[in-house]
């Protein structure tokens, strides 16, 4: 029995019943909504929303509206947004996120942040063996049929890549201004030097 039929290939992936259940609507449980205002899911796990509702079914959705929304939760542009409604505490601001497709630049900024000594080997551990979402195999197709099934999820992406596009820019100047007051490459520990020096 090929219980993993969906990690054969991106071709399986998006035409397996596992896609839907677990494969779209992912930044849902990121954000816990796509905009403003869009309600919660009726389903609660470890204190977090995981409804499966289509963000573009909601009400006030528009991809304008998810991109704004991710520039100011995701990117911490806000701290007006609350969950509990106008006048409630904040939602919390992500210090740090990564994305799969910049994975070297997203370790470099969580080393930064995180003033964390850069690691020799990622490990390795807890990660599986199915791997339908990794590079390899995907065609200009494949990518197409994403953007069209999960509007919402491609412009979180989208957005979200603007944010690390800024946070990168951004610490690289934090560095070289540091380097300019007479700081030593050795002090900032925490700095990716090869890996910053590569990309």
């Amino acid at each position: 029995v090929d219980i993993f039929e969906h990690c054969r290939s991106p071709s399986h992936l998006l035409a397996h019943h596992q896609y839907d259940k677990h494969y779209r609507s992912m930044f849902k449980g990121l954000m816990g909504r796509y905009h403003r205002g869009q309600q919660f899911g009726d389903t609660a796990y470890v204190g977090m929303s995981f409804g499966y509702e289509r963000a573009e079914e909601s009400k006030g959705y528009s991809i304008e509206n998810v991109e704004e929304y991710t520039l100011q939760d995701l990117g911490g542009l806000d701290l007006t947004i609350s969950g509990a409604g106008e006048g409630g505490p904040p939602e919390p601001d992500f210090i740090w996120f990564g994305i799969t497709e910049r994975m070297k630049e997203s370790t470099i900024l969580f080393y930064y942040y995180f003033k964390a000594k850069p690691l020799k080997k990622i490990p390795q551990h807890r990660i599986q063996d199915c791997h339908p979402t990794e590079s390899v195999g995907w065609t200009a197709e494949h990518r197409e049929i994403v953007k069209q099934k999960e509007p919402a999820d491609y412009a979180v992406w989208r957005a979200a890549n603007a944010i690390l596009d800024v946070r990168m820019a951004k610490m690289k100047m934090e560095i070289q201004a540091q380097l300019d007051a007479g700081v030593s490459k050795e002090a900032m520990y925490y700095v990716d030097w090869d890996t910053l020096e590569a990309l």
